[in-house]
């Protein structure tokens, strides 16, 4: 994953963690590579496989 010039400034890095699944779809979740104890469960985004796409495919 890319970074912005103002995102290297601030030191912010955000990590994909992928979970696979036997019963359900694997989700991929975006979040704070290391968030501060009070972002911890507020800055995150998950989604389901089939709700998301590659860059490439977008562009």
């Amino acid at each position: 994953m890319r970074q912005s010039q103002d995102s290297r400034d601030r030191g912010d890095r955000i990590k994909a963690t992928f979970a696979r699944y036997d019963d359900r779809p694997d989700e991929c979740t975006l979040h704070p590579e290391s968030p501060g104890e009070d972002k911890r469960t507020t800055e995150w985004l998950t989604a389901r496989r089939g709700g998301y796409v590659s860059l490439a495919v977008w562009r």
